[in-house]
């Protein structure tokens, strides 16, 4: 009986070290994931900009290109910048603009 238990134990830790996995932890494309932000053009920050406790799915493409790539990889509490330029034919006040948006991941939907 203790050699069985002893198998199963071993078995048990092997089975929990392969489910351990950084991306169970971070977002990946096809997560959702809960994001406060804020739209920077230089200092100041932009009109429409900002939301909180926004859903967003990566890999959607409901953003501007490259805003939901560079959310890949980012953990619940973390903040980044995520730098983007604007499409040209956006509206007309931040067309080809550089902008940087303060993201904040609040939550992971996997």
């Amino acid at each position: 009986m203790k050699k069985l238990l002893g198998a199963m134990a071993v078995c048990g830790a092997v089975f929990l070290t392969g489910c351990d996995s950084n991306a169970q932890d971070t977002a990946q494309l096809g997560d959702t994931v809960k994001i406060d932000f804020a739209g920077f053009l230089g200092e100041e920050q932009f009109e429409g900009g900002t939301a909180q406790n926004f859903d967003l799915k990566l890999g959607s493409g409901m953003f501007v290109p490259g805003f939901e790539d560079q959310l890949v990889g980012a953990k619940v509490g973390e903040t980044r910048d995520v730098n983007i330029t604007f499409p040209v034919d956006y509206v007309p006040h931040l067309a080809g603009k550089d902008v940087v948006f303060k993201v904040t991941i609040k939550e992971i939907i996997k």
